[in-house]
């Protein structure tokens, strides 16, 4: 009996690969979902990687879109009703030299370590004209208001959250007079009335406390009131003009703290006379009592309480 002889073997070179499970494509490619699982197969729901694709995208944009919350600070969230307003006025119309610098550096140190939870600062800066004012700060001092047991259990409001926006702020407030440090220059004109009165108008608030602190020589030199006219006219005169053009600012039951005064406005810094001291002195405290601020100090340094 003949038998038919085995046909000879194929070359492995021309073997046609049957179906293979080695790749999650190509498992995917025989209909539902296989995998390969220590030499198991296994058929996932197809739906589960497109859920996995969602929550990984998801994942991703919370965390690209988080610092840019971190970053954001409201700070008008942080101001209280019932906290006091703080006006500082930086005069920039003289040069002035290290020693004013920091006269100034020493009292806005002083300033900012007295500010409340939910205090308002706001910086501004006295320039040829009180239109020129420049807004360099207008903050809230971070706090966490008063709340009840669960309220605060499931707040936000932490003491380290606090104690960063607090950084944040003082390092604002530092890099923004530091800014103008390096800035001032004699101007031709210093107008300090005008800005005074404009500044108070739109910061201060009758309902609450406020605090005003203004750097500066006092020399007054604008159009209003040129520096001749400052030195030379009477002092009532001067009063009784800025009175009929309705030009008073309102400070009342605002406490005023000037610092910065003694000395002339020029390059060369040299003190002021007595007498012109005397008459400056007089116009402003007369100014600011009509015009309703109590306490009143003027002096070269912040005076501490």
């Amino acid at each position: 009996m003949n038998f038919p002889l085995p046909s000879p073997p194929v070359p492995s070179s021309r073997r046609t690969p049957g179906p293979r499970l080695s790749t999650s494509t190509e498992a995917e490619s025989l209909g539902p979902d296989f995998r390969r699982d220590d030499g198991n197969l296994k058929c996932l729901p197809g739906r589960q990687s497109a859920l996995g694709l969602i929550l990984f995208i998801t994942l991703a944009l919370l965390a690209l879109s988080s610092p840019a919350r971190a970053q954001a600070i409201d700070w008008n969230g942080y101001c209280s009703p019932s906290a006091k307003r703080v006006l500082l006025l930086v005069d920039i119309t003289t040069p002035y030299d290290t020693q004013d610098k920091q006269i100034l550096v020493d009292g806005l140190q002083s300033i900012v370590g007295k500010l409340g939870d939910g205090d308002r600062i706001v910086i501004r800066t006295i320039a040829d004209s009180y239109t020129h004012t420049e807004k360099l700060i207008d903050r809230c001092m971070p706090y966490c208001p008063p709340m009840s047991f669960w309220d605060e259990l499931f707040s936000n409001c932490t003491g380290g959250l606090i104690l960063n926006h607090k950084r944040t702020l003082i390092a604002e407030i530092r890099a923004a007079v530091r800014g103008r440090l390096d800035q001032f220059k004699e101007l031709e004109h210093s107008e300090i009335v005008g800005t005074i009165a404009q500044s108070a108008k739109e910061v201060l608030s009758p309902e609450q406390g406020a605090e005003v602190y203004i750097f500066s020589d006092l020399i007054e030199n604008s159009e209003y009131i040129p520096g001749g006219a400052f030195r030379e006219e009477s002092n009532a005169a001067l009063i009784a003009r800025i009175e009929a053009d309705n030009f008073l600012p309102n400070l009342q039951g605002a406490a005023v703290k000037i610092f910065g005064v003694g000395r002339g406005g020029g390059e060369e810094r040299t003190p002021l006379s007595v007498p012109r001291l005397n008459k400056l002195l007089d116009f402003w405290n007369t100014l600011f009592e009509r015009s309703g601020a109590a306490p009143v100090t003027i002096s070269q340094n912040l005076v501490a309480d």
